[in-house]
């Protein structure tokens, strides 16, 4: 009997997704079910490997199902996986092909599979599990995916170079596939095809979405059933034996089910047990014995030696998002024969009621009466989880970084503050609500209990052999006088709040998000800056949900109020949590349009997504950072007053691809603040953020990693300090670190500029900055600097796989320019200098607990 169980990593809370991530383990093999944003720093939360992970299934093409599948592949790939398939409804090649830009390796492949929504079918088995899909699609919206697998000719890739977006049916998903070859391709595993030629392509045609002002929620919604296959019942060889069948291949047709016959002694009932083994051993031997027996034919069916069959497991994941997809589920006959009318008359071992249901369901699907009536047909004995942020309590899922602040408080409360978290809305008595790191045993059957967790619990903030000496340390610090401002305007901006989302790099680790920044700029709305995967969580559980959350200003009223939206460049890690940003601040309908500065290549990819979920991109102010250069651009005071500031400008930085920028925001009060992006030291920002009030600045590396940070197109900790001394910037706030360091990397000594060092989740002004300056004495010796392997970072790749993994800016320039540009009704160019690079961008520039644990909720 394969061992067979379930793993939900967390609820739905303030930082996860409305859809869990489910592993279903079978012996060694891993399937998953949905990839929300955050669901890589989830399991390296919790230590749990997804590298054995060999399919994924997820319940539509969304954000809330799909966020965290650009991450997550990346990390596989860097992992050592060789491949990975990818089941899901229809637009999902869309929807990958659209991360192309961003979102590539050379050392796996991926293989994507679009599952009809016609009918219920099998969509999936192997030797341990088969796998149904049952389309949830409501009815006003079943007419659009009726044709969606039309025949056509096959693909002519250079008779459609020029209009893409004509294609339908199987000629879009041969253009999707030719794609994804392209972004996706195991090199030590070649298939046929035109592999490594689809950067002649332009962009993918328009996704099949329904029309209407929620094209999203309307998508079609897969529910899987997962059946594990039935299990033979146990050979019984004495009782084979005893009706005369000899030990060999019968015993193997038997245990197959097969019926046999045997010739055996006509005497056979009379003979002893010793004359009948005598008997059989001479069979074995093909020995007839000195005195040969009559012997006669006898027919021996399986039923006889075998025991009763043992059902396999059933369990289901039911996402069901609004209670328009609730009749297409409760008028599915795919679910009829795991019912309990369908399974009472017979033995236990043989139904095939469900053990477990998955209800990803808001709580207006859950109290809907044709939905509870239809749960009830399984039986008493199905154990149903409910997952929704009404009856999972919003508990902190990322207690690493939360125990972290909690210590780092010592130093400054308001600084370090512990996220708040609240109990459950709204108790339920015929389910049992999700919990993090829940786990139920399948095979053999078992009640829902936690995993074995390696995460810290707040309780822990004492348990360090340095504490003592740290608060004394602490102590000090908090007696220390505050420090005024050296200058007029930086008195001004001790009024600007920065929040650091996110102060990691490449991948998100259970201390550090990747890159974000939230800059509050009082009576005149927010930045952000960057917005790497999981941001918008981050900011709901920094601030509360709703219009008030925690303390008055939730995350709703912030993304109502945000003014401008920076993204410094195309990797992954500083923009995937762009669209979900955006996708939440539509539905809260803004009054004043957002300015959303990011150069071609992210623009490209918001577009494009844009298709599939509307992120109100129509709506807002879109620049090109070309356009707003701090020496060419012509709209940088344009730019400006649309996002309440006085200027807004770019400057190009040194990364290891062209199109990376930092930003320059001035206001009409004399602050200015800047971000580097991704750079190493560059002189053009030393010049453009010259009299910073405050400089945002990457460090990844540790100052004797000086050669690693040049490769990689990045800053050492030294470097960021030297920069801030030329730009004569007056506070410089340092962050991106390499994910090598979890908690705090070396620092040296450091003169001339008051010096901030990023956490997540902390929320300071300038004037708190120059006062925790005498802290890193005391930080140092609390956080440890032993390098953990969280991410792939954490483990330095070999040479040959650095090679693979990595894009050069010269591959980059060249590959991806034409896939960029020809999408926009021009003409494919046949060479691209730098020089209609930039024009071809300047086209697109205007597209129009209380205490210790936390803050708790009255």
């Amino acid at each position: 009997m394969v061992p067979m169980s379930l793993r939900i990593l967390a609820p739905p809370t303030s930082d996860t997704s409305e859809a869990p991530s489910l592993v279903l383990q079978c012996d060694a093999r891993k399937y998953m079910f949905n990839v929300g944003e955050g669901t890589t720093r989830v399991s390296a939360q919790h230590r749990a490997s997804n590298m054995r992970v060999d399919h994924i299934f997820l319940t539509r093409v969304a954000s809330e199902t799909m966020g965290g599948i650009p991450g997550l592949l990346m990390t596989l790939a860097d992992g050592g996986r060789g491949s990975i398939d990818i089941h899901a409804p229809p637009n999902l090649l869309y929807a990958l092909a659209a991360t192309r830009l961003y979102a590539r390796r050379d050392t796996m492949a991926l293989n994507a599979h679009e599952i009809e929504v016609r009918e219920p079918h099998v969509c999936y088995q192997d030797e341990y599990v088969q796998i149904h899909s049952v389309p949830l699609v409501p009815a006003q919206h079943r007419s659009l995916y009726t044709d969606i697998a039309e025949k056509g000719p096959a693909l002519d890739v250079k008779a459609q170079l020029s209009s893409p977006k004509a294609l339908r049916g199987s000629q879009a998903k041969a253009w999707y596939e030719c794609i994804l070859r392209d972004a996706w391709t195991n090199s030590e595993r070649t298939s046929p095809g035109p592999a490594r030629s689809a950067h002649l392509l332009p962009p993918p045609p328009v996704p099949y979405a329904p029309d209407g002002p929620e094209p999203g929620r309307q998508a079609a919604v897969l529910a899987y059933i997962c059946a594990g296959h039935t299990q033979r019942g146990k050979f019984d060889a004495e009782q084979a034996m005893a009706l005369g069948v000899p030990p060999g291949k019968s015993f193997a047709r038997l245990a197959r089910g097969e019926t046999i016959t045997v010739s055996r002694p006509v005497a056979w009932e009379q003979m002893d047990q010793d004359a009948r083994q005598a008997w059989l051993r001479a069979q074995q031997r093909r020995d007839p014995g000195p005195a040969p027996m009559p012997v006669e034919d006898v027919q021996v069916a399986s039923q006889e030696v075998v025991g009763a069959s043992r059902a396999g497991p059933v369990f289901f994941y039911l996402h069901v998002p609004t209670p328009a997809h609730v009749e297409a589920l409760v008028q599915s006959d795919a679910f009829a024969p795991y019912t309990h009318g369908a399974n009472q008359h017979l033995a236990p071992e043989q139904r095939r009621t469900p053990h477990v249901m998955l209800h990803a369901a808001p709580q207006s699907v859950w109290d809907d009466e044709r939905y509870r009536s239809w749960r009830q047909r399984f039986g008493p004995d199905c154990h149903h989880l409910l997952a929704n942020r009404d009856v999972c309590a919003d508990q902190l899922t990322y207690t690493s970084n939360a125990v972290s602040l909690d210590r780092l408080s010592e130093l400054d409360a308001q600084v370090f503050a512990v996220p708040g978290h609240a109990e459950a809305r709204v108790q339920v008595a015929d389910a049992l609500p999700v919990w993090p790191n829940m786990h139920v045993s399948l095979q053999p059957r078992g009640e829902p209990s936690q995993w074995q967790s390696t995460a810290p619990a707040l309780e822990a903030r004492a348990a360090l052999p340095s504490w003592d000496a740290y608060c004394d340390m602490a102590k000090q610090v908090r007696s220390k006088a505050p420090v005024p401002p050296r200058t007029a305007a930086a008195g001004l901006a001790d009024h600007l709040v920065f929040t650091t989302l996110g102060t990691g790099s490449s991948a998100p680790s259970k201390y550090r998000n990747v890159l974000s920044t939230l800059i509050e700029m009082p009576g005149d709305g927010y930045v952000v800056l960057d917005a790497g995967e999981s941001t918008y969580f981050q900011l709901a559980r920094r601030f509360g949900p709703g219009m008030h959350g925690w303390d008055g200003v939730g995350v709703d009223r912030i993304l109502r109020d945000l003014r401008l939206l920076f993204v410094s460049h195309i990797h992954g890690d500083h923009h995937m949590g762009v669209a979900r940003l955006l996708l939440e601040r539509r539905k809260l309908r803004p009054t004043e349009p957002l300015v959303l500065v990011a150069n071609n290549y992210t623009r490209v990819c918001l577009a494009e997504y844009d298709a599939l979920e509307d992120l109100g991109l129509r709506d807002m102010h879109v620049f090109d950072s070309a356009s707003l250069d701090w020496q060419r651009g012509d709209r940088t005071w344009e730019a400006g007053a649309l996002a309440r500031l006085e200027r807004v400008c770019t400057a190009p930085v040194s990364h290891r691809m062209g199109h990376c920028y930092g930003i320059v925001l001035q206001h009409k009060h004399g602050w200015k603040v800047v971000f580097s992006g991704d750079t190493m030291p560059c002189e053009a920002l030393v010049q453009a953020g010259q009299g910073a009030t405050v400089l945002i600045h990457e460090a990844t590396m540790q100052d004797d990693e000086a050669a690693l940070a040049a490769a990689k197109g990045h800053s050492t900790i030294g470097q960021a300090c030297q920069v801030a001394q030329d730009m004569h910037a007056e506070h410089l706030l340092l962050t991106h670190f390499s994910q090598r360091y979890p908690k705090l990397a070396r620092i040296g000594a450091v003169a001339g500029v008051p010096m901030g060092i990023a956490f997540d989740m902390m929320r300071m002004t300038p004037a708190q900055l120059r006062r925790l300056v005498a802290g890193h004495g005391a930080m140092a010796l609390l956080l440890d600097t032993e390098h953990e392997s969280d991410d792939e970072e954490a483990k330095a790749p070999s040479p040959k796989k650095a090679r693979r993994v990595h894009t050069s800016s010269t591959q980059f320039a060249h590959q991806y320019v034409l896939v960029s540009f020809t999408g926009h009704g021009e003409a494919p160019p046949s060479e691209l200098s730098p020089r209609m690079a930039s024009s071809a961008e300047r086209s697109m520039s205007t597209c129009s607990m209380r205490g210790r644990l936390g803050r708790r909720p009255a």
